[in-house]
């Protein structure tokens, strides 16, 4: 299958060289035809000044300050002319024509506003890309301790690790993506936006590309830093705020508020002490943070 000048591929860069250089070498191989941007996110190491004369063909954005996630994207959305945007997180690598068969896959569903291809990890094991939308339920299931609701159609959100979006569906203003969020559920947000548009969202089974997990985004869960944590728990917060309604964001607070002190307790008996109790005190601050309506610290 050909590279298709209808898709817009946008990548932010945040002090990884040398991902994104493979990630853009496999760009290139696979999709030369489409438009290519990549926003450094104030990297402030060197590396996107060695990167943008090494890949000429890439249209750079050099952001001023690391806004996050969605604030390294919204430059490149922006910009971005093709009637299929994708955002590629710098820590993938394209081994086939995957995204030119989601754009094949999109163009015969109308209905379709975002997919997502499958993602593998570099040790050959699937990673999941799309998850069950948060629901009180679901997070009082996680807090009894059972397992997590999975995706089924019509109730799942994609992760942003390959998003591609078709651009009718996109908001109708340059903050594409929420800012609020600065890492973390923005894909979870922009997701329930789609489907509440009328569109649908899908994985596309036939397409897959490799993806290591956690290169700029505070690692994988069990390492992640604890400010990091702490913009995680509250996304879901806010998440659950702005998408279920009054009872549904007053059900999410206090479900968390009685999570704390199992948290605590918990805490105090694990081996990991120091992480779990750091986790404990990360959901009271996060909890607070949104009853006197402020938002974490930026890194």
């Amino acid at each position: 299958m050909a590279s298709n000048p209808d898709l817009s591929i946008v990548i932010v860069h945040f002090k990884t060289l040398e991902y994104t250089r493979k990630c853009l070498e496999s760009v290139m191989k696979w999709e030369p035809a489409a438009q290519t941007i990549v926003v450094d996110n104030a990297s402030g190491d060197g590396s996107a000044e060695i990167l943008s004369k090494e890949f000429p063909q890439c249209e750079w954005i050099f952001n001023a300050k690391n806004g996050g996630f969605a604030a390294g994207n919204n430059p490149g959305l922006a910009r971005s002319r093709g009637e299929f945007v994708i955002l590629l997180n710098s820590d993938t690598v394209l081994e086939d024509d995957s995204l030119s068969r989601c754009v094949q896959y999109m163009r015969e569903r109308p209905k379709v506003g975002a997919v997502s291809p499958k993602l593998i990890g570099m040790d050959d094991k699937p990673q999941e890309c799309a998850y069950a939308y948060p629901t009180v339920a679901n997070l009082l299931g996680r807090t009894l301790g059972r397992k997590p609701a999975s995706a089924s159609p019509g109730n799942l959100w994609l992760a942003g690790t390959a998003l591609m979006i078709r651009r009718a569906a996109l908001p109708p203003n340059k903050f594409h993506l929420d800012e609020n969020h600065f890492m973390y559920w923005e894909d979870c947000d922009i997701s329930a936006r789609i489907k509440k548009g009328g569109l649908q969202l899908e994985v596309v089974e036939s397409a897959q590309i490799r993806h290591l997990g956690g290169a700029s985004g505070g690692g994988p869960d069990s390492i992640r830093r604890p400010d990091l944590y702490l913009w995680y728990v509250w996304g879901e917060m806010r998440w659950a705020w702005n998408h279920l309604g009054l009872l549904g964001g007053l059900g999410y607070w206090f479900l968390d508020l009685v999570d704390v002190p199992r948290k605590f307790l918990r805490g105090m008996l694990h081996s990991q002490r120091r992480v779990e109790l750091q986790r404990a005190r990360s959901k009271a601050q996060a909890l607070w943070l949104r009853l006197t309506g402020q938002s974490p610290k930026r890194p």
